[in-house]
């Protein structure tokens, strides 16, 4: 498994020392918590050696404009597509081989590795998470204060209001992959109309949420405890810093 850390790093808007945190954390929760059978290994490791700059080059200089290469972005999903002929890897996320136009399905078109489909994620302002800032993302490490103030500033809508173009509903978002996936027992939400609603799926808290019997904010109280209890979870098995 591939920790992107060189990656994060491309894209700016966080510190070295947070990057190399994040892939401490990752490796410790996957390996020790996860039992996770895999060989774990960071980008940083190979992906600044002279090999794979000279094979990101030719991908670059195959696939994007005369200066796109310069780009950090494009940099980055360029080495997207060589990680895993660089490492071997046998799965990569469904769409990760279509990042870049031109030959770059060539490259693989024996031994492909198994596709995973992984649900797009989004910030707290309901874009893609790739558009995100640090300051519109949830990390592992964010204490109970940084998780109040991002949930609080979550974009939510009422369930009758039509979203913004190219926007989700971010508090829904978070319950559909990061609540409901990981809990047993019924997920209760406090009502603004009164009493208590317990729900088993995130299609009924769905429904409910577009039937107006659940208020965003009583949707972000929900998602609070939810997330707070998960984080504590973790945060209680990983290293210090």
């Amino acid at each position: 498994m591939l920790l992107a850390d060189l990656h994060a790093a491309l894209r700016g808007g966080v510190a070295p020392s947070a990057t190399e945190r994040q892939a401490d954390c990752y490796e410790h929760y996957l390996t020790h918590i996860c039992m996770l059978p895999a060989t774990i290994v960071r980008g940083s490791a190979f992906q600044r050696s002279p090999t794979y700059q000279l094979q990101l080059a030719g991908l670059l200089d195959d696939s994007t404009g005369t200066n796109a290469g310069s780009d950090p972005h494009t940099r980055a999903a360029a080495m997207n597509v060589l990680d895993p002929r660089f490492l071997g890897i046998d799965a990569v996320v469904v769409d990760q081989t279509a990042l870049l136009p031109g030959s770059v399905g060539g490259h693989q078109s024996s031994g492909r590795p198994t596709p995973i489909y992984a649900p797009p994620l989004y910030s707290t302002t309901g874009r893609p998470l790739r558009e995100s800032t640090p300051d519109t993302r949830i990390t592992i490490h964010d204490s109970h204060h940084e998780l109040v103030r991002r949930i609080k500033q979550m974009y939510a809508p009422p369930g009758d209001h039509t979203l913004a173009q190219g926007s989700v509903n971010a508090v829904l978002e978070y319950f559909r992959w990061s609540v409901f996936p990981w809990v047993d027992d019924a997920v209760p939400v406090h009502l603004t109309g009164g009493g208590y609603g317990f729900f088993t799926s995130y299609e009924d808290l769905e429904a409910a949420y577009a039937a107006g019997r659940i208020q965003p904010s009583d949707a972000k109280t929900a998602l609070l405890l939810m997330v707070s209890a998960r984080l504590q979870t973790i945060q209680a098995h990983l290293p210090g810093p």
